[in-house]
């Protein structure tokens, strides 16, 4: 089954809309700034962040009020995607005649709704008799925005959220398509939402020294992938979304489509909880799984979206899956990480790339590395530098690895 990327929905650090996320990713702009509040800076000087909003101008009062800000992240990206799809998610029958049963949602998180959690938590260290919302729990659980998705447009199909860390979305959009080929879903939403902006997982991040101390005088250029001088990553939020469904079925109702998705491939290191295996093994086998699941060799690829987080260790283990994975093909094939723009948004990373990855195939354009100035010897040899490049590929491959181990790699091709 050949199955189409029909509609595209994100919230970013650019602001609300994919298109605007897109324009300005390939204009080369950057949307890490000074961390806001001030308060949080003790933990992270600098941050990728949605721009201040307010709910309300996207979801009804109540609801706003009864979901964490990642669902309302999650809300408003779906809601662009289904509308890009051509459905209408504003109306009272926003699918028409498709049965709600035949329709399902795939959202990827790390952590859920933790913003609400904490503020429980400080709650009830002022006092331990301070009275706590009942709402706390159904607006934290993992799975409250791939939920309050369902509820929200009546979706009955399989609603399942995955938590597999920075790799979390990429999971539930292969995992989708997985719904799609054994026929139990017409129509898919996949992707993912987070926002972690909190003391407590700033701390946590600052004290695994995984987040940036230092960087340039210009806070825009801290994020630095794949370069030798980089120093940590930078923390982003948002959310993303991509409408699913078999090609046949998008080309009868007159769909617009993006891209084609083509393979998946998934693993773990097995190796440590927080650092990735230093040979590249586990994200190497994702993505020769995912290359065998498509059917094609290394050289096919035509474009790489690498996950590469600015993280020392990490950014270098992925240079060296790349280096087993294509061998000598690597030195012709661009690969950049859309993180030196957006910093890294967790769980809904491997959404958000991927959406940078179906528009560079629809549009023809790669999105730039920026800020690497310098190339670590590790790294890939184009790592499209500082610009965006005009370049028509046919396929690509975009990774997500994460904490615990967490690897997958999704296979997208240009429809023809």
């Amino acid at each position: 089954m050949r199955i189409a990327v029909t509609g595209c929905g994100a919230a970013t650090p650019f602001g609300m809309g994919a298109a605007g996320f897109w324009s300005k990713l390939i204009a080369g702009e950057s949307a890490v700034r000074l961390t806001e509040p001030e308060s949080y800076r003790k933990w992270t000087r600098v941050a990728a962040s949605v721009p201040a909003f307010d709910p309300t101008d996207y979801l009804p009062r109540k609801l706003a009020a009864d979901t964490d800000k990642y669902t309302h992240l999650a809300l408003i990206a779906a809601a662009e995607a289904f509308a890009d799809a051509g459905f209408r998610p504003h109306e009272p029958n926003p699918f028409g005649n498709l049965d709600p049963d035949r329709i399902g949602v795939a959202l990827g998180t790390s952590f859920g709704g933790v913003q609400t959690l904490e503020a429980g938590c400080r709650l009830l260290a002022g006092s331990d008799s301070a009275r706590i919302s009942p709402r706390l729990v159904p607006k934290s659980i993992v799975n409250a925005a791939a939920g309050a998705i369902a509820i929200r447009w009546g979706i009955q199909g399989t609603v399942m959220s995955y938590s597999t860390a920075c790799a979390s979305s990429a999971n539930s959009i292969g995992e989708a398509c997985y719904w799609l080929k054994r026929g139990e879903a017409d129509v898919v939403l996949a992707g993912g939402s987070e926002s972690l902006f909190t003391p407590s997982l700033l701390a946590g991040l600052n004290a695994a020294g995984a987040l940036a101390k230092s960087g340039p005088d210009d806070f825009s250029r801290w994020s630095r992938p794949f370069d030798r001088d980089r120093a940590g990553m930078v923390m982003g939020e948002g959310a993303a979304f991509l409408v699913l469904e078999p090609l046949d079925r998008a080309v009868s109702r007159g769909a617009r489509v993006y891209a084609e998705f083509k393979g998946y491939g998934t693993s773990n290191d097995a190796y440590h909880e927080t650092a990735p295996h230093p040979e590249g093994r586990g994200a190497a086998l994702a993505m020769q799984r995912a290359l065998r699941n498509t059917g094609v060799q290394p050289t096919d690829i035509g474009y790489i979206n690498a996950h590469a987080t600015s993280t020392p260790a990490g950014d270098a283990a992925e240079g060296a899956a790349l280096h087993q994975v294509f061998g000598d093909a690597l030195a012709k094939i661009p690969v950049s990480s859309i993180k030196g723009a957006v910093g890294h948004l967790l769980g809904a990373a491997g959404a958000l790339e991927s959406l940078a990855t179906i528009m560079a195939l629809d549009s023809g354009i790669l999105p730039a590395t920026l800020n690497c100035d310098h190339p670590d010897t590790s790294a890939p040899p184009d790592v499209i530098p500082h610009q965006a490049r005009h370049h028509k590929v046919s396929l690509a491959l975009s990774n997500s690895f994460g904490f615990g181990g967490q690897n997958a790699s999704l296979v997208w091709a240009r429809y023809r």
